[in-house]
């Protein structure tokens, strides 16, 4: 017995990446001031003001997306009377009767000057040439910047990689071309840039850092109204369970989409009665991030405007690069820690032995079990009434694979 101890320890230093629950709070500051990039493995990545910028252009070597900084105000119409032909004698008559244009909620790749594209190489601003590789402007904007300012804009190209745009007052005051190159903000969704300051911006973390960024943004309800939530990075993919049992609910019974505002900011509704959020009940979200790993979100509060905080738990539930059974065979113990009972959630393929070993950390027995189930979601119930105060460890053996996590009983 004096080699169990070592053994029960590494298998579970090993197993706290994975079902390991971690209770976080983001903070976007008062008035929602900032924006929040996270990683679910590492944390945040960085932050930046929410109206420090008003175009953002496509960073990545294929995209020509081009957002517009909207929960500041910026509004964008495009010039439809004419081309850029008209840029000096462009008129803003009736301009209250225009299209306001928006970027997309669901992806990051149409912004607000991406709206109206009607073909395939129609990036909207401009169009795309198969033979040269390069997009070329064709449209001018009329811009309203958060300080209630008006600026015209012409994207005029993206060539080898850089933005070359114009941009100036609508009494042609202020003129100036500028040029904007991807490559340096290697690794950056987007590369940012203030009409009001005239200064490109790196804002924020490289791609492969982050996973959700907490913000504000525009969404159609159906109206365009700015919100406050969570939306996902390029490449990485959620799953909403709602109404389950947020404790033994399993991620491969639900669809994984690539729209970005999965999560959103409908997780949490403003009680009128007392002005602060009442988070949604029995709601899950499963985020794979882009290496492949699934992590379970759970928000549990809100502090709306005082502090822009975001509280909510994560856990790992699995890694990537392992098969779907060793993915979902160890689910759940709950209530965790327990008083007098617990059950221990897991699931199974057909037939499969399994053993359940519960031990305390000098590797005593405390229970014992050897189980052959049909395939699916089985449970275990414990009885821990008579157990010491402490830790315990649970270990589910099956197939050669040996999965273990900590029990408390109190």
């Amino acid at each position: 017995m004096k080699h169990i101890l070592p053994i029960l320890m590494i298998l579970l230093l090993s197993q706290q990446a994975v079902n390991s629950q971690t209770i976080d709070t983001v903070s976007t500051g008062a008035g929602y001031a900032n924006q929040v990039w996270y990683s679910l493995a590492n944390d945040e990545q960085g932050s930046a003001p929410k109206t420090n910028w008003d175009i953002a252009f496509d960073a990545t070597p294929f995209g020509a997306a081009l957002l517009a900084n909207t929960i500041t105000g910026t509004t964008v119409w495009v010039y439809a009377a004419g081309d850029t032909a008209d840029w000096s004698t462009l008129d803003t008559a009736g301009l209250s009767t225009w299209t306001k244009y928006y970027n997309s909620d669901t992806t990051w790749s149409i912004g607000a000057f991406n709206q109206g594209a009607s073909s395939t190489f129609d990036m909207g601003w401009g169009i795309y040439s198969s033979i040269t590789h390069y997009v070329t402007g064709d449209s001018i904007y009329v811009v309203k910047l958060a300080n209630n300012t008006y600026r015209k804009l012409w994207i005029m190209q993206l060539a080898n990689g850089a933005y070359q745009f114009r941009y100036a007052t609508l009494d042609n005051s202020s003129d100036q071309i500028v040029s904007l190159d991807k490559i340096n903000y290697p690794g950056k969704n987007f590369a940012y840039y203030s009409m009001q300051n005239n200064a490109a911006l790196d804002r924020e973390p490289v791609n492969t850092n982050w996973d959700l960024q907490f913000s504000q943004y525009t969404a159609f309800i159906p109206s365009p109204y700015t919100v406050t939530g969570v939306i996902s990075n390029i490449g990485v993919t959620v799953a909403q369970a709602m109404p389950v049992n947020v404790n033994t609910t399993l991620w491969t019974n639900y669809s994984f989409v690539t729209a970005i505002n999965e999560i959103g900011y409908d997780w949490k509704t403003l009680n009128m009665s007392t002005f602060t959020f009442d988070i949604t009940d029995s709601l899950v979200y499963f985020v794979q991030t882009q290496t492949g790993d699934i992590w379970k979100v759970i928000f549990t509060g809100f502090g709306g405007s005082a502090n822009g905080n975001y509280i909510f738990s994560k856990e790992l539930i699995s890694l990537a690069g392992t098969s779907e059974q060793e993915q979902a065979s160890f689910i759940e113990i709950y209530p965790n820690p327990a008083n007098e009972n617990a059950t221990i959630t897991y699931s199974t393929k057909a037939n499969e032995e399994v053993l359940i070993t519960v031990t305390d950390l000098t590797g005593k027995i405390y229970y014992q079990q050897q189980q052959s189930d049909n395939a699916g979601l089985q449970q275990c119930a414990l009885s821990t009434s008579e157990w010491a105060t402490g830790m315990y460890i649970v270990t589910l053996q099956s197939e050669g694979k040996v999965q273990s996590k900590k029990l408390i009983v109190q």
